[in-house]
């Protein structure tokens, strides 16, 4: 079904707030099909909801199915990706959703304190199997869809600023991050003719992230942090990623990366 020349409303905020903006359509001029993984909290759950709420045919997948069925106008999918099958599971059923699939967002992420001389192989390979090798294997099961003519070809991949310069005691998760920013230059390489997006994230407040921080461990890491230069980025929240997201997938010919980080304050 075509979604026509309609308008949606854009609950952004701000003096544009409530402007009409153009209906997130496929080059068919159907609702952009979409599939969000890791869309249960924070910059994925605001991603789905914004893309929904904007006219596209959204599909959200995490491991806690009942948040993401919360979501407006987003069909839900329970995916640990962790499990290969689940990863394949959860695109096949986009799939059938929507009816094929032009765009995968991939926003989900784990992280926590992990200083050099006490993590083991056990948290690293926890880190990166969410981080990184679910990115891949949901890519992998995504890549048969997105190849079609029919599909639009998009991925988006969410990696992190710590990627370039990993935090003192998140060095696990910025070399995650550090690997998923390499697997979306390869698969851009790879294959030429899907739209490959990175989008750097810069330190965001509403998200889960900070659950997995001991707080009595934070106060002495911020101060390096911010002593040292690493807090090259104000803070900003989820609803400005997932505008940054949409931005993205709105674009004919989007950039290769994309930074979504705020001013310094």
């Amino acid at each position: 079904m075509g979604h026509g020349n309609g308008t949606v409303t854009d609950d952004r905020g701000g003096e544009e707030g409530d402007r009409p903006v153009d209906p997130l359509i496929n080059r068919d001029g159907d609702p952009l099909r979409v599939l969000v993984v890791g869309a249960s909290s924070g910059i994925g759950a605001a991603t789905a909801h914004a893309l929904a709420d904007h006219g596209a045919g959204v599909v959200g997948a995490a491991r806690r199915r009942d948040r993401v069925a919360a979501l407006d106008a987003v069909t839900p999918v329970a995916c640990d990706v962790r499990s290969q099958d689940d990863c394949t599971d959860a695109v096949e059923a986009a799939v059938e959703a929507l009816g094929g699939l032009d765009a995968l967002v991939y926003a989900t992420g784990v992280t926590g304190f992990t200083p050099l001389d006490a993590t083991g192989m056990d948290r690293w390979a926890e880190i990166f199997s969410v981080n990184l090798f679910g990115a891949a294997q949901v890519t992998r099961a995504a890549l048969p869809h997105l190849t079609t003519p029919a599909s639009d070809g998009r991925a988006l991949f969410l990696t992190s600023d710590s990627a370039e310069r990993p935090f003192p005691g998140l060095v696990v998760y910025g070399v995650s991050k550090a690997g998923l920013s390499a697997f979306c230059r390869g698969l851009a390489g790879e294959y030429p003719g899907l739209r490959i997006t990175e989008v750097v994230v810069g330190p965001t407040v509403d998200t889960e992230a900070g659950d997995h921080l001991a707080p009595d461990e934070l106060g002495t890491w911020f101060a390096r942090w911010s002593a040292d230069g690493y807090m090259r980025y104000g803070y900003q929240t989820s609803v400005d990623v997932a505008a940054a997201v949409e931005d993205t997938l709105r674009a004919e010919d989007p950039p290769d990366v994309v930074t979504a980080a705020a001013d310094p304050s």
